[in-house]
């Protein structure tokens, strides 16, 4: 039985269920601390292999716009004549490809958070509090790979991939940031503020898919999501005192206005959709600096 028969739809969305229902209930007091280390090593490896694995809707279309090489509205452009991925333009919520660069220093950064729960003493002292919730986002992130993919488009199932980066955030915003103070947490806490805004954007995403999805759904759930976006984005912030959360937000925010698929004065999109999307630049933009704000005013408490 290879992995690849395992990847099925039924079978990512209970593992998915199953891992954050029984991450609050998680208890690691009779686990070594070795243990733990080495556990939070192989979820990291786990998701970077499965981010790595091709097959992802749209990857290669979204790997080139993150290197500048292609435009996402030529119709020359890889994928633009797939059907998901057209029905996915419709959304009012998609990211500038430029934004996919916090990925580097995400990665990066958990990269040495691994390797320093091994010689900082402020890290090792946090591992029993933070390795559930660590391993669960990476797992979650995983399945996020295995199901953002053009099997997973039909009915319900366009929504798991939805479910997965939920989760992740939701794991992630189980780490006691509060408690631990160490740069080695800027990455986690990147990664919490960029799922939080990547699942809305994959709410959207899945939702435009939607043959019968109206325009007039579509503009409510990407204005929706964007006052939501920016409610966590300064409630967390001020409330946990986490700048580089608003800051996250914020980035995210500022690329989808960037990149927002319907342009205000897009020709081919109807007059409805193309209000729409004018008020939703309105709101993302401004989003974006209440978030930013909120950072701000966190450090300079």
């Amino acid at each position: 039985m290879s992995f690849r028969s395992l990847n099925s739809p039924p079978l990512v969305a209970a593992a998915g269920a199953v891992i954050v229902a029984g991450l609050p209930f998680v208890q690691v007091g009779a686990v070594s601390m070795a243990a733990l280390k080495v556990a939070n090593i192989v979820a990291f490896v786990t998701n970077t292999t499965a981010v790595s694995i091709p097959g992802r809707m749209d990857g290669d279309q979204d790997a080139r716009m993150r290197q500048g090489d292609m435009n996402p509205h030529d119709e020359s452009t890889p994928l633009n004549n797939n059907n998901n991925i057209v029905q996915r333009n419709r959304t009012l919520v998609a990211p500038a490809g430029w934004a996919f660069a916090i990925w580097g220093p995400i990665y990066l950064g958990e990269a040495i958070f691994c390797g320093a729960q091994f010689w900082d003493p402020t890290m090792t002292a946090a591992v029993p509090s933070m390795t559930a919730p660590f391993v669960a986002a990476n797992l979650t992130q995983s399945l996020w790979c295995a199901s953002f993919r053009s099997s997973y488009s039909q009915g319900w199932h366009k929504y798991i991939s939805v479910f997965m980066l939920g989760g992740t955030a939701f794991s992630l915003s189980q780490v006691p940031f509060a408690d631990i103070a160490s740069p080695y947490m800027i990455p986690l806490t990147m990664h919490f503020g960029w799922t939080t805004a990547a699942t809305l954007v994959n709410l959207n995403g899945s939702l435009a898919m939607g043959d019968n999805t109206s325009e007039r759904t579509i503009i409510a759930a990407g204005h929706l999501s964007a006052v939501v976006a920016t409610a966590l984005g300064i409630g967390i912030t001020v409330t946990q005192t986490l700048p580089v959360y608003g800051f996250t937000v914020a980035w995210a925010l500022a690329a989808c206005s960037s990149g927002m698929k319907v342009k205000p004065d897009d020709p081919s999109a109807s007059s409805t959709l193309k209000a729409g999307a004018k008020v939703q630049q309105i709101l993302l933009l401004a989003g974006s600096v209440l978030s930013a704000g909120a950072s701000i005013y966190t450090l300079l408490q």
